[in-house]
């Protein structure tokens, strides 16, 4: 197994904030294509999609393609899935990045996770991962904890989770409920952040 080092970003996102990141993304980025894997029932091989509104399943892949092309991908990440009817392709690795996709809950909006495993000697990617998490960060907002039982808004941001407008406009603390990393752990937008 090869040795790699994993980069993770813990992300508040409605489908509005998806919209807009995929834009963003594709704008400083644009050899970036989006593996959706809801297709997989769908297609005989991954099809590459340009935007990251158009990809409807809960995982989805950003290639870099000019780090990776498509053939490339196709030739040395996508197998037939072991149950013969579908297939299965990488979600980590050179060129490579994942989003783990989520929603509303009960009580707020579910975190969604971007993901990069670079492997060691891998020297093209880390540039590439390293403009996803910048453009991530600059459209995103810092967030606060809250206490689950009071209610209570702490003032300290936590470094590691982060919220895109739509999403820390919406779950406030107000109707629609707070950001949700866990039943315990509870957030919401640093005010001025």
């Amino acid at each position: 197994m090869t040795a790699s080092t994993l980069h993770q970003m813990v992300l508040f996102l409605t489908s509005v904030d998806e919209a807009r990141l995929g834009e963003e993304l594709v704008s400083h980025i644009p050899a970036l294509r989006f593996v959706d894997s809801a297709q997989g029932d769908d297609t005989a091989t991954p099809e590459m999609r340009t935007s990251l509104a158009g990809c409807r399943g809960r995982l989805v892949t950003l290639v870099d393609t000019s780090i990776v092309s498509e053939g490339r991908f196709h030739d040395e990440y996508v197998v037939r899935h072991p149950a013969g009817h579908r297939w299965t392709y990488a979600m980590v690795g050179t060129g490579l990045a994942s989003l783990l996709r989520q929603g509303p809950t009960s009580g707020g909006l579910l975190n969604s996770e971007l993901r990069a495993s670079v492997p060691r000697g891998d020297h093209a990617t880390p540039a590439f991962v390293a403009e996803l998490e910048r453009v991530v960060r600059a459209g995103a907002r810092r967030v606060v904890p809250v206490d689950p039982e009071t209610g209570a808004v702490g003032r300290r941001a936590d470094r590691r989770l982060l919220a895109w407008p739509d999403a820390a406009a919406r779950y406030d603390g107000g109707d629609e409920g707070v950001l949700v990393n866990s039943a315990t752990a509870w957030f919401v937008a640093k005010q001025g952040s």
